[in-house]
């Protein structure tokens, strides 16, 4: 009855964090997102009428030189000017009389511009941008206004930006985030839950024991963080527009986590035991401690028979101890790495945790094993000494190296007869 009433505790812890990594997930992305859809929208709206001030600029220095030719030339001449700026609309030019001497549209050409336009002789600037209407429909106008050789005002230059045009580039920007955010979603989704399938079957054997239970949602807890943490990035390279960059980080997030969830469960066969490991190693990664899985790692059941609370017992204890120490470290500077190593063989077993923690102290080496003993302050120090009973409980020994300033390694070696 206990085992299974907490199988189905564990079971709904699993699906309460799943539902919630989901929740985060959507929610993050979607705030995210639309944040960036807003601020993106803003700034091509300023682009817009920067873009609108300095064709202005520059359609007013072509006008002065091409004011004298003949009427046709000229118009000619101003069309073709248009035709070479594909985010313009309209070009029209009224003179001080009120008299438009050319329009986009010809047939507005010689005829009175009886709209409003800003008093050049009042305002600050010769530039001005303001939502208009005008025959073309809603717009967004730029004025210039227009000066002889002599600084004679001569009248004005409209270069307009059709509101249609506009909502069709704002329109592009919206769908351009929706379809990130969509493909975003998929991808994070896609890996979640795929990475949730692999660790449920590891997940549940931790309900062996009340040890186990706890490493369990340690693990799932560094999971989720480690997770939020890639999704920030993910999102910030789409907020920024790095879209490939994007692509790429998320194309490297699931080769590197399907390579180390492969690697685990390839060479270690104790489904609770694989599933510590996979923790750990996203714990670590909340850390910033690099967490290197030796090159000969291999556990094999059929090798040693060892109780599966106890493997995940004695590892986590010493992992967790490794990733303290580090962690009580000050040299920010300097990466921090855990070196894990079990190896297997006919009856022996044998398992090595390395930090490049603080060390040791000379003085505490012969208290490390005592119980109560701990330089992380009060209440602590049964992890260690309780692991010592452990391992010699099962007939191993366990022992240690240690260099002040440059860390500890731990090894526990059991032996079983034939």
């Amino acid at each position: 009855m206990k085992s299974s009433f907490s199988r189905k505790s564990l079971n709904a812890v699993r699906k309460e964090i799943k539902r919630n990594q989901f929740a985060l997930i959507i929610a993050v992305t979607i705030l995210l997102t639309v944040g960036g859809a807003v601020i993106n929208i803003s700034s091509n709206d300023k682009a817009f009428n920067q873009a609108l001030v300095d064709t202005s600029r520059l359609v007013s220095r072509l006008y002065t030189f091409s004011k004298d030719m003949e009427d046709e030339d000229f118009y000619a001449y101003m069309d073709g000017i248009l035709n070479d700026l594909p985010d313009i609309d309209v070009i029209s030019i009224v003179d001080k009389n009120n008299r438009r001497i050319y329009h986009a549209h010809h047939q507005l050409i010689n005829t009175e511009f009886d709209g409003s336009h800003p008093d050049f002789e009042k305002e600050s600037s010769d530039f001005l941008v303001e939502n208009s209407n005008g025959p073309s429909g809603p717009q967004r106008r730029s004025y210039c206004a227009l000066y002889d050789q002599n600084g004679n005002y001569e009248g004005f230059l409209m270069i307009i930006k059709l509101k249609t045009s506009m909502r069709s580039v704002t329109l592009h920007t919206v769908l351009l985030f929706l379809v990130v955010t969509i493909a975003a979603l998929s991808i994070e989704i896609a890996i979640s839950v795929t990475l949730s399938k692999k660790i449920k079957r590891q997940f549940m054997d931790f309900a062996e024991d009340l040890e186990g239970t706890k490493f369990l949602v340690d693990s799932m807890r560094a999971n989720n963080h480690d997770f939020t943490n890639k999704l920030h990035v993910i999102l910030g390279l789409i907020q920024i527009g790095e879209y490939e960059k994007a692509q790429n980080y998320i194309e490297n997030i699931s080769i590197i986590q399907r390579e180390t969830i492969s690697r685990v469960m390839n060479s270690i066969d104790n489904s609770s035991f694989a599933a510590l490991l996979i923790g750990k190693i996203a714990r670590a990664s909340e850390c910033n401690v690099k967490f290197i899985l030796d090159e000969n790692l291999h556990f094999s059941s059929s090798d040693i028979a060892i109780p599966s609370e106890a493997l995940v017992t004695i590892c986590g204890n010493l992992i967790d101890n490794a990733l303290d120490a580090m962690n009580m470290k000050h040299e920010d500077y300097k990466q921090n790495e855990l070196v894990f190593s079990v190896m297997t063989s006919k009856n022996s077993l044998l398992i090595t945790v390395k930090d490049t923690g603080g060390g040791i102290s000379r003085e505490n080496r012969d208290k490390i094993f005592e119980n109560g003993f701990s330089t992380k302050g009060q209440g602590r120090g049964v992890g260690l000494y309780h692991t010592k009973l452990l391992i010699e409980s099962l007939g191993g020994k366990i022992s240690f190296e240690s260099q002040e300033g440059l860390g500890s390694v731990f090894m526990v070696s059991l032996k079983s007869g034939d």
